[in-house]
């Protein structure tokens, strides 16, 4: 989720960002803490929330993985539609897959050329920049596939056609990706005669996946910047534009550390848990604007949240088995550095607190298999999310952590309950749901155990109706036993 000043945010949203779906990190504002009511930060949780929700539609229909790919076509080019006796077929599937295979042949090969060859004008200069982006990625694997066709492709003049490609870039990075997801182009293809090429007078994201913009993630930062600098350590791909290439090489290091240590952390307590990322993505952005539509073509801006982990459907075609269909392949962690956690003069422990927290989410991302609505007692719980973010990120400095949560409940009253799916309902401030969420997570963990706090996660994200058992598991209570347990340490922590 994305990550304000506090880190965390129900269902990824929260002191680092955006509530459950797009997780990240909430930086609160400076004290003394904003008023009760109709504050900024509750109407911008209020869109997190209805972003997540609008994501939770997404990944029940499969959309940008298997179910709307089978929708068009299970893997053939849609044919010719419609067109009548004396319609002459000008543009045919062959030629539009012969577009897709040599964009893809010629991406791998490094073949910049022949990558541009069907491209035209400012769609020629664009695709220029972007190849030379993208050469910069070590993916595993990288292909464009037709999603959607509008044109059939024939005239009855025989000349002049033209007709709109929704193409997905399927993409896996290496070590980053569990499973190859994809960002959704539309292309204007047109073509002049019978005997002409084609040609792609056109890019730009599709206008949406089944009528919902944000599930195309586009634009990726490979699509926004002119040059893309690209650093590579042993866990963490960080990008920037290359203008910020020396704030990115500042902040590099400790993003790598943070990496490093939640892995390990995650790795000494869940063993046996398949599908862990190895390594994750980070785009770091000093500007706003630039940050917000990295990934949001929409352009929506919660306005507190300092980062995101956004989760990234798998692309499923071709998978063996419903055992390897999974949800989401991967996430897509972006930080915005203009914010303080970047700038003052603690930055190096404010880098570290975000860094983990969004790679915390990143991490037990897969194991979310996204077939859950809104209702709160069958989604997994915001408190879980953020809190498990929140964990994670102070796990390392337990006094930091302390001082987070006395800053964030100074003021608040305390009701006893667990922190809502919408973390403005039950208190008045987005940082205060963050550290009663961090607290949850602390109390399942000293009471049962840090690897039983782990198992918990990890099974709510794969069943989050099955609380009740999971923490019968965790801590020997049912939920009931469990707020009101959990509620006195509360009382006692603050």
């Amino acid at each position: 989720m994305s990550y304000s000043t506090p880190p965390g945010g129900p269902g990824n949203a929260g002191p680092y960002g955006a509530p459950v779906q797009q997780q990240g990190w909430y930086q609160p504002p400076p004290p003394p803490p904003p008023p009760p009511g109709n504050s900024g930060e509750g109407k911008g949780l209020k869109r997190v929330v209805i972003g997540l929700l609008v994501l939770a539609v997404v990944a029940l229909f499969g959309v940008g993985g298997l179910a709307l790919y089978q929708a068009v076509g299970g893997g053939s080019l849609p044919g010719a539609r419609g067109g009548g006796d004396e319609e002459q077929q000008i543009l045919s599937s062959d030629e539009i897959e012969t577009l897709l295979n040599g964009r893809t042949t010629a991406l791998k090969s490094g073949d910049e050329e022949e990558f541009l060859k069907p491209f035209d004008g400012a769609a020629k200069d664009k695709q220029r920049k972007i190849f030379k982006n993208l050469r910069k990625i070590p993916f595993a694997e990288s292909k464009y596939m037709v999603l959607n066709q509008t044109g059939d492709g024939s005239n009855e003049w025989g000349s002049d056609v033209k007709l709109t490609l929704d193409v997905a870039f399927v993409h896996q990075i290496k070590g980053v990706d569990v499973r190859p997801v994809s960002e959704w182009y539309r292309w204007t293809v047109e073509k002049e005669s019978e005997s002409a090429e084609p040609r792609i007078s056109e890019v730009g994201g599709s206008p949406g996946a089944a009528a919902l913009a944000n599930a195309v993630y586009y634009p990726a930062p490979w699509d926004l910047y002119d040059d893309m600098y690209v650093k590579r350590q042993a866990h963490t791909v960080t990008i920037s534009a290359r203008k910020n290439s020396a704030a990115a090489d500042r902040f590099a290091p400790i993003v790598e550390d943070s990496a490093k240590k939640d892995l390990e952390l995650w790795g000494s307590n869940t063993a046996s848990v398949p599908n862990t990322p190895e390594g994750f993505l980070v785009v770091l952005e000093p500007d706003r604007k630039t940050y917000t539509k990295l990934y949001n073509n929409n352009g929506d801006d919660v306005g507190w949240d300092a980062g995101q982990s956004v989760p990234m459907p798998a692309f499923n075609v071709g998978s063996s088995g419903d055992k390897d269909r999974l949800e989401y392949g991967g996430a897509r962690i972006k930080m915005d550095t203009s914010t303080s956690r970047f700038t003052s003069s603690t930055w190096q422990a404010g880098v570290g607190d975000i860094s983990r927290h969004e790679i915390a989410h990143a991490l037990v991302q897969p194991q979310d298999p996204g077939a859950y609505g809104d209702d709160e007692k069958t989604s997994i719980r915001a408190w879980a999310v953020e809190g498990f973010a929140e964990y994670v990120s102070y796990r390392f400095d337990r006094a930091r952590g302390d001082a987070r949560v006395r800053r964030d409940l100074a003021g608040e009253e305390f009701s006893g309950q667990l922190p809502g799916q919408d973390f403005e309902l039950e208190y008045n401030s987005v940082s205060a749901n963050y550290a009663l969420s961090y607290l949850v997570m602390r109390f399942i963990a000293e009471k049962g155990g840090e690897e039983a706090l782990f198992e918990f996660v990890v099974d709510h994200y794969r069943q989050p109706t099955k609380l009740d058992q999971q923490l019968q598991k965790a801590v020997g209570m049912n939920e009931s036993e469990f707020e009101t347990a959990w509620a006195q340490y509360v009382r006692s922590s603050i």
